[in-house]
């Protein structure tokens, strides 16, 4: 079957006699009428799905917080597993395809979010300081989509931009530099890998001590893709060490329940939600949905009427964002960002739920940072001079220069 450019897939054997789709379907994923016309659609928390819930289930459609290997689907009828992330540590892909069943992911839907959130938090820590970024070189291990996408921010912002890919690279992909350049030159390394365990480029415990050691002293360190990427540890040393000067941590190797000790050390601490804005949630529904379309249509005439409606247009923006008086430029950026991404607010609240020892607290979190909006969705009202005014704009703000 053809698989769409957003979806990866397995070929999967038709099931017999079946006269609808019966889905299961996360809770916190929006828009569960995009999937209605299939069949029946019956939710679930995330991180309580059972076996008991499969019996029925033909398709099922997930998010990071749910593993899915044979302990949760041998002996199910589900034929159709779709995930509204990029990653895919979370589902054993062996066991899917030697099933013959079908895998659709999310890929690109949350590159925007992740790319704002790191952005903001590079802004902030240069203010913290009372840095610019102008001067200063980025450094991105791994250049997809959020990579690409921040590299190209990154350079708006004044930062130089480093980016090694070591896979990428053996593909013949230019503009490329080697860990060692880059770990040599970077003031900040933001990491934008997946979770591998395999290859000679395998991921797991990539941030280990010896990673570490490489970097420039007083280095800043980004983590937004996997926890499992880096050896908490090495980290907890290194930042206890001043080794580095500071990290930013949304990810965490043992979510929903994270170190507090790393928590404690870190600079900007969050849970998990760099890529958890409205407008990527609802691109990663539209996308499974659209998958499940064309997964539907081919086993039985019942689904192939079922059509994934289209996301109607996002309504217009009232969202508004004040900048103080006086506040100039990239101090008026980073004010901006951070009040569009709310990363101060989510650490301290992260803070206080990690102190209190809480791991339902970390999704009830989670659920509390969903109504975040991405860039496109603010405007500000403030009179800005117009290089302030150039850089959001760029950014995806809503600005008009005024005196």
């Amino acid at each position: 079957m053809s698989i769409p450019t957003n979806c990866i897939g397995f070929a999967r054997a038709s099931p017999k006699g079946l006269t609808g789709v019966r889905l299961l379907i996360d809770e916190a994923i929006p828009r569960h009428d995009l999937f209605a016309s299939f069949g029946d659609v019956e939710t679930f928390p995330g991180r309580k799905l059972d076996r008991a819930r499969l019996k029925s289930a033909d398709a099922l459609i997930i998010r990071s917080v749910t593993r899915v290997d044979a302990a949760l689907l041998d002996g199910s009828r589900v034929r159709f597993v779709g995930t509204a992330t990029t990653g895919l540590d979370h589902i054993d892909t062996d066991y899917l395809s030697r099933q013959r069943i079908h895998l659709a992911a999310a890929v690109g839907s949350n590159c925007r979010g992740v790319a704002e959130y790191v952005l903001a938090a590079i802004l902030q820590l240069c203010r913290r300081w009372g840095g610019a970024p102008a001067g200063k070189t980025l450094g991105i291990i791994g250049r997809g989509r959020i990579g690409s996408l921040l590299a190209e921010w990154a350079a708006v912002s004044g930062l130089k931009v480093l980016a090694c890919d070591p896979p990428l690279a053996q593909t013949g992909e230019s503009g490329l530099v080697q860990f060692d350049r880059l770990a040599a030159e970077a003031d900040i390394v933001s990491l934008h890998v997946p979770l591998t365990d395999a290859g000679p480029h395998a991921t797991r415990n990539m941030v280990d001590a010896a990673w570490l050691a490489h970097l420039q002293p007083g280095a800043w360190l980004i983590n937004t893709s996997r926890g499992q990427v880096v050896d908490e540890k090495a980290l907890g040393a290194a930042l206890r060490a001043a080794r580095l000067g500071a990290a930013v941590l949304d990810v965490w190797q043992n979510e929903p329940t994270p170190d507090p000790h790393l928590v404690a050390a870190a600079t900007i601490a969050t849970p998990h939600i760099a890529g958890y804005t409205v407008e990527s949630k609802l691109r990663a529904a539209e996308m499974l949905a659209a998958a499940l379309a064309g997964w539907a249509s081919q086993i039985t005439p019942v689904a192939s009427d079922a059509r994934a409606p289209r996301m109607p247009p996002a309504a217009p923006s009232r969202n508004s964002i004040t900048v103080p008086p006086g506040m100039q430029y990239m101090a008026a950026v980073s004010h901006v960002l951070n009040h569009a991404v709310g990363l101060l607010t989510t650490d301290l609240a992260f803070r206080d739920m990690v102190a209190d020892r809480d791991p339902p607290a970390f999704d009830a979190l989670r659920t509390r940072c969903a109504n975040r909006r991405e860039f496109t969705a603010f405007s500000v009202d403030s009179p800005l001079p117009p290089e302030t005014c150039e850089i959001l704009k760029r950014l995806g703000f809503d600005v008009a220069a005024r005196a």
